[in-house]
């Protein structure tokens, strides 16, 4: 038998973002995602514990750097 657990990101995606073509590493939870991409609720409630920058890559495919470039504060 083994042992999860629930608090550690047990899955690792590789993410390219559309603008830069940049290869990024995300750990999320697998149920997490799931839960996400079947519109079960919002991805910040649903995976709080990754960056603003990190939901957006998987949300749009566009890095943080990129985003940051395209909408300057």
């Amino acid at each position: 038998m083994v042992a999860m657990n629930e608090d550690v990101a047990d899955t690792v995606m590789a993410v390219r973002c559309n603008m830069c073509a940049a290869n990024h590493v995300i750990f999320v939870k697998m149920h997490d995602y799931i839960e996400w991409k079947n519109g079960a609720g919002f991805i910040q409630d649903l995976m709080p514990y990754l960056s603003d920058a990190d939901r957006e890559l998987l949300i749009s495919g566009t890095c943080g750097s990129c985003f940051d470039s395209m909408f300057p504060s």
